[in-house]
C-alpha cells in the first residue's frame, strides 16, 4: 500500500466509525422513545434492556452504513482540501480519481458486507427484536402499589395502602378486596398496619396484617336461587396473605410464531414467499369468474316443458251425450309469480356481489402481501448500493467546498440524507399501493442522487468553485456584460 493510500484511508476510517457509531445510537433513541410507553413501568432487568437495545441496533446497521458514508466522506475530503493537502496531490501529478481509490475500494467492501448483513443477519436482529418487544408489552406492570389509589396488578385482588413508610416495608390503613370467586365486593379484608416483603426469590409477595378485620358473604343456593345466607366478620391481630406473583414475570413468546413476517425473511425466502402469494392472487381472482358462471346459464338450460292440457272426461263409465263432465287435477307446484321471480333474483344478485367481493378483497390482499414483499427483497440491494451513491457525493463535495469539522458537513449530509429517506420512503409507498413498478420506485432514490454524485465528481476533477460566492458574482457580473453589449447592438 502506499503513502498516498495510507494516508487516505486513515483520514477516513476514524470518523466513519464515529459517524456511524453516532447514527446508529441516534436511530436506537428514536426507535426506544416511540415504544417508551411500552417500556416504563415493566420492571425490566438490566439485562433484557441491554438485549433490547443490541437487537435494535443491528436493526439499525444497514440503515446508519449510508450516512455514516456520507458524513465521514464530507469530512475527510473536507479536512484534506481545508489543509491543502488535495492542492498538494494534484501539484505532484495525482488525480482525484486516484486518491478516491483506496476509499472507493473499501466502500464497495461495505457495500458487498451490507448485503450479506442485510440478508443473513438483519432478518436474524429483527426476529430477536421482535419477539423481545412483543414479550415485554405482553408483560403486566411490576408491583408498584402507591399510596392511596387502588393497585389491580395482581390477578382476582384490589389492594389500596394508605400510607407507606419510608423504610418500604411498613404499611398503614389496609384495604383488600378478593375478587378470585368472581362474586363482587363480598370478601373485604381491613387493617390498622402491616408490613409487606417479597420471599422466594421474588416469586410471593407476603403482606404480613396486624389489628384488622375481614368481611365474608356466604352463599348459598337452594333450587338455584342465589341467596346470601349469613354474614360472617373475623376479627384479629395478626394474620397475613401470600400472592402470587408469577403473573408479573416475562414469558417468552414461540419464535416460529414470528418467522413468517417479511422483516424476517432472506432474500431466498421472500422470493419463494413472493411466487407463492402471487399464486394466490391469481388464484383469487380466478375464483371470482369460476364461482359466478353458474348462476349465470339459465339461457343453457333447456326450456320448461309446458304444463299437459286438463283432460274432460265424462262422470261414469257409460257417460252419454249430455252428460256432466269433469275435468282431471293437473299435477306439480303453480307456476310462480312475477313478484316471487324478481325477489328470488334480487336476493341471487346480492348474493353473487357479496361473493365477488370478497373474492376481490382477498386478490387484493394477496397483491398487496406481494408488492409489500418486494418492497423488502429490493431493499437489501438498495441500502447497500446507497453506501456508494452516498459516497459518490460526499467525496467530490467535500473536496469542493474544503471545509472540515462537523459544521457544514453535517448540513450537507442531513439535506441529502432527507433526501434520500424521503425518496425511499415515497418510492416504497407508491410500490405498495401499485402506482408504479418495484424496480423504478425502490431504485428512484439511488439514480437520483447517483446524477448528482457523477456532477460533483466532475465539477471537483475541474477545481470547480461550485459553492463559493464569488463564483456566482463573477458568474452574474459577466452576465450582466453579455446583456449590455447585446442591448448596445
Amino acid at each position: 500500500m502506499k503513502k498516498v493510500d495510507r494516508l487516505v484511508l486513515g483520514a477516513f476510517i476514524g470518523p466513519f466509525v464515529l459517524t456511524t457509531a453516532v447514527v446508529m445510537f441516534i436511530l436506537l433513541i428514536q426507535q426506544l422513545t416511540h415504544h417508551i410507553d411500552d417500556l416504563l413501568g415493566k420492571g425490566l432487568s438490566y439485562w433484557i434492556f441491554a438485549e433490547l437495545c443490541f437487537y435494535f441496533s443491528m436493526h439499525f446497521i444497514p440503515l446508519a452504513l449510508p450516512l455514516g458514508i456520507l458524513l465521514s466522506s464530507l469530512i475527510t475530503f473536507g479536512n484534506l482540501g481545508e489543509h491543502q493537502e488535495l492542492t498538494a496531490l494534484k501539484a505532484s501529478g495525482i488525480s482525484l480519481v486516484r486518491v478516491l481509490r483506496p476509499i472507493m475500494g473499501l466502500v464497495l467492501l461495505v457495500m458487498i458486507g451490507s448485503y450479506f448483513f442485510n440478508d443473513r443477519i438483519f432478518p436474524y436482529a429483527n426476529l430477536k427484536a421482535y419477539r423481545l418487544l412483543w414479550d415485554i408489552k405482553q408483560k403486566s406492570p411490576s408491583l408498584s402499589i402507591k399510596e392511596g389509589t387502588f393497585y389491580n396488578g395482581l390477578p382476582g385482588y384490589s389492594i389500596k395502602i394508605n400510607h407507606k413508610e419510608t423504610d418500604g416495608k411498613t404499611i398503614r390503613d389496609i384495604m383488600i378486596y378478593d375478587h378470585t370467586e368472581s362474586r363482587g365486593n363480598q370478601e373485604l379484608i381491613l387493617a390498622d398496619s402491616g408490613r409487606m416483603y417479597t420471599i422466594r426469590g421474588d416469586r410471593y409477595l407476603v403482606l404480613e396484617l396486624f389489628r384488622g378485620k375481614s368481611y365474608h358473604d356466604q352463599v348459598a343456593v337452594n333450587d338455584g336461587t342465589i341467596s346470601n345466607e349469613k354474614f360472617v366478620r373475623t376479627t384479629f391481630d395478626r394474620s397475613q396473605v401470600v400472592f402470587n406473583l408469577s403473573s408479573l414475570e416475562m414469558k417468552q413468546t414461540d419464535e416460529r410464531l414470528f418467522q413468517q413476517h417479511r422483516y424476517m425473511r432472506n432474500t431466498r425466502q421472500l422470493q419463494a414467499d413472493i411466487d407463492s402469494l402471487d399464486d394466490l392472487a391469481q388464484k383469487s381472482r380466478g375464483q371470482i369468474l369460476e364461482n359466478l358462471l353458474p348462476n349465470y346459464r339459465y339461457h343453457l338450460k333447456p326450456p320448461p316443458r309446458p304444463l299437459a292440457r286438463p283432460v274432460v272426461q265424462p262422470i261414469g263409465n257409460n257417460a252419454q251425450k249430455g252428460s256432466p263432465l269433469r275435468t282431471a287435477p293437473q299435477m306439480g307446484n303453480p307456476a310462480p309469480t312475477s313478484y316471487q321471480v324478481v325477489n328470488r333474483a334480487l336476493a341471487l344478485a346480492r348474493n353473487l356481489k357479496t361473493l365477488a367481493e370478497n373474492r376481490a378483497e382477498n386478490a387484493k390482499i394477496n397483491e398487496k402481501s406481494v408488492r409489500e414483499f418486494t418492497v423488502e427483497l429490493y431493499k437489501k440491494f438498495t441500502l447497500a448500493v446507497a453506501c456508494l451513491t452516498m459516497f459518490l457525493i460526499g467525496a467530490p463535495l467535500g473536496a469542493i467546498i474544503k471545509k472540515g469539522g462537523l459544521g457544514v458537513p453535517v448540513l450537507i449530509s442531513i439535506l441529502f440524507f432527507i433526501a434520500f429517506y424521503v425518496m425511499s420512503l415515497t418510492g416504497e409507498k407508491w410500490v405498495k399501493e401499485g402506482f408504479v413498478a418495484a424496480p423504478f420506485g425502490m431504485w428512484i432514490a439511488n439514480v437520483v442522487l447517483l446524477a448528482f454524485g457523477l456532477f460533483f465528481l466532475r465539477q471537483a476533477r475541474n477545481d470547480s468553485r461550485l459553492f463559493e460566492t464569488d463564483f456566482y458574482l463573477v458568474w452574474w457580473e459577466q452576465a450582466r456584460r453579455r446583456s449590455r453589449k447585446k442591448a448596445q447592438t
